[in-house]
């Protein structure tokens, strides 16, 4: 037993250090969260709530979901490392009738970074697919942050 727990721990290690060749800073983590912390600086100034924060790794896309209330205008903000050229985001609702998720809100600029606004007709699950369309060479992988904010 001791042995299979020994392989699967360097398989995992292996694993990993395979991912973070590929990430802006190795394995550092704190470049993406201090960017996240400016982002949060900035937003409480202004007045407004981030009702959730969320960071991962992605290597294409990500996908995360949040009932989101119809008394609120939110703007959902993705932000990249340095290995990523182009990185956005698309928000989906379900359409119950239709039996499939229905997109709402879309970035589509050429930016590490994203910005979609949602205001639900009614309060509801949304989902946020994060996605890199293109990182720069020699990347694969990287760090990215998540908010969802309204005033």
């Amino acid at each position: 037993m001791k042995t299979k727990a020994f392989f699967l721990l360097l398989a995992s290690f292996l694993i990993f250090q395979n991912v973070n060749a590929q990430c802006i800073n190795g394995t550092k983590s704190y470049p993406i969260y201090k960017l996240g912390a400016q982002l949060v600086d900035q937003f409480d100034s202004d007045g407004n709530e981030i009702v959730r924060i969320e960071y991962d790794l992605v290597f294409s896309s990500k996908e995360t979901s949040r009932h989101l209330s119809s008394d609120w205008e939110y703007t959902i903000v993705a932000f990249a490392d340095d290995g990523v050229k182009d990185l956005d985001i698309k928000v989906y609702s379900y359409d119950d009738l239709l039996d499939k998720w229905e997109l709402v809100a879309e970035d589509n600029s050429v930016e590490s970074f994203a910005i979609a606004t949602v205001t639900p007709p009614v309060d509801a699950l949304y989902k946020v697919e994060v996605i890199v369309y293109s990182f720069h060479e020699g990347y694969s992988a990287a760090r990215y942050g998540l908010m969802f904010v309204h005033d």
